[in-house]
């Protein structure tokens, strides 16, 4: 297999399905086969597995990236032996929705396992009895790191409501911080993931059963929606942490918590109903057969000037006249970029950092 889809653009699950020889290790809940492999020969164990929400896609992405690159001996992991789920909720990734085809968010189901998928996925874990598990997730647009669109989140989960950082908890963060400091990186957009217990999910009942884990939340950067800086980061932070020390290093603890309220697009100074307003307006994805669908919705309007945003447009020579409704498609005339129904019908909204 070589990696080819450099833009993370979705893959039909029977493309992703025939592009590499996978081993069925069982059906969804919708009979769709639930896929992995096996890479390296060595006796340390490491579980990857990403698709857990379908329309998080980015990990599926570094996983194909990270397949490719040990097979053409591009990185090189002689003491490991990594055990890859690319996409554990195949009924929700046909559909690009978060929950699977009996409507259950697999990452709330973790505690009762309900789902076939929920137990499939803990019984592989209990049978690898693994070292170490990445769980890929993508992360909305609306986080930001003070300020800073967070292209990237990385959170080792709590094993219990006090949020206690245990020897294994504290074993992982200085994993992953060594892990940070040996990329080299600039962890500018990088973030920590809230540490607040939930207990139906996947990474916190896993650290309950003294099995560490660590949570990469892709992000977008700005000018990259199609998260491509998040995939190459998420690739260098599993080679990295696979083979960093433990020692005592804080690191991990000094990223900053990432924090909500960032906007999208955002038209700045528009008349509108007698009043000069900002207007927010965000993608809403969803699947059109095999295409991506963009529906582009109001997010905001109002005075929006606290808010961080991706993008910045000049909106002091545009007069609206339509009305507009938060959370609805967007029919609106900007000059330059005309909306329909939530649909651009004229112009270009371009990824372009204000």
């Amino acid at each position: 297999m070589r990696y080819k889809y450099h833009n993370n653009q979705y893959l039909p699950y029977n493309e992703l399905v025939s592009s590499y020889n996978w081993n069925i290790i069982g059906y969804s809940s919708e009979e769709r086969p639930i896929v992995s492999t096996v890479i390296g020969e060595g006796t340390r164990d490491i579980c990857i597995w990403a698709g857990m929400h379908g329309n998080e896609i980015t990990g599926i992405h570094i996983i194909l990236q990270l397949i490719d690159m040990l097979q053409s001996k591009y990185i090189e992991l002689e003491d490991f032996k990594l055990h890859i789920i690319p996409v554990i909720n195949p009924d929700a990734y046909v559909r690009y929705t978060r929950r699977n085809g009996m409507g259950i968010d697999l990452n709330r189901d973790f505690k009762s396992f309900q789902t076939i998928e929920s137990a499939k996925l803990i019984g592989w874990l209990r049978m690898i009895n693994p070292e170490l598990c990445f769980n890929l997730h993508d992360q909305r647009t609306i986080f930001h790191v003070n300020g800073e669109s967070a292209f990237t989140s990385l959170l080792v989960p709590s094993s219990d409501i006090s949020r206690e950082i245990t020897p294994l908890r504290r074993r992982v963060m200085n994993r992953l911080g060594n892990a940070l400091i040996s990329i080299n990186h600039d962890l500018s957009g990088v973030g920590r993931y809230t540490d607040e217990f939930y207990p139906t999910a996947v990474g916190d009942y896993l650290m309950s059963q003294n099995i560490p884990n660590i949570l990469i939340e892709s992000g977008v950067a700005r000018g990259d929606l199609d998260r491509k800086a998040a995939r190459e980061f998420g690739v260098q932070i599993i080679t990295h942490t696979l083979t960093a020390s433990e020692e005592s290093v804080n690191t991990y603890d000094e990223l900053p918590v990432n924090e909500q309220g960032q906007l999208e697009w955002v038209f700045t100074n528009v008349l509108y109903a007698h009043m000069r307003v900002d207007v927010a307006v965000k993608r809403i994805l969803a699947m059109n057969g095999h295409n991506k669908a963009v529906i582009y919705t109001v997010d905001d309007l109002g005075d929006l000037s606290a808010r961080p945003r991706l993008y910045e447009i000049d909106g002091s020579n545009i007069v609206l006249t339509e009305a507009l409704n938060v959370d609805r498609p967007i029919t609106a005339d900007f000059g330059t970029i005309v909306f329909e129904d939530g649909i651009i019908v004229s112009g270009q909204l371009k990824e372009k950092a204000h």
